[in-house]
């Protein structure tokens, strides 16, 4: 009876998690920028399936909502050293970002 009832008591929890998909604009140049921007999402408890489109800067990853939010894994891109849509990021970061990774001097495609 006492096995009934916990599994009565965890199912809703179960059901509620869900996988969600976050999409945003992510600043940066080549692939070592996506190397970058991937390995800090997937640092993240929860997350899986990042990737970064290096030409129209789109950023997308899967999440589980029970581990981590959409406001941590902007964090952690932001720590790495990539502006995240209209959100500056990590001054110190960029600055040890390699040259060709530096999105902010307008000399990369």
């Amino acid at each position: 009876m006492k096995r009934i009832l916990i599994a009565l008591l965890l199912i809703p929890g179960m059901l509620l998690a869900a996988d969600q998909t976050i999409t945003m604009k992510v600043s940066g140049n080549c692939g070592s920028c996506k190397k970058r921007i991937v390995k800090a999402a997937e640092s993240i408890d929860g997350v899986s399936d990042a990737s970064w489109n290096k030409t129209t800067k789109v950023f997308t990853a899967t999440f589980d909502d029970t581990k981590t939010t959409q406001d941590v894994i902007k964090k952690s891109i932001l720590k790495a050293g990539y502006d995240v849509e209209g959100t500056s990021a990590d001054q110190d970061a960029y600055k040890k970002l390699p040259d060709c990774c530096k999105y902010k001097d307008k000399t990369h495609d």
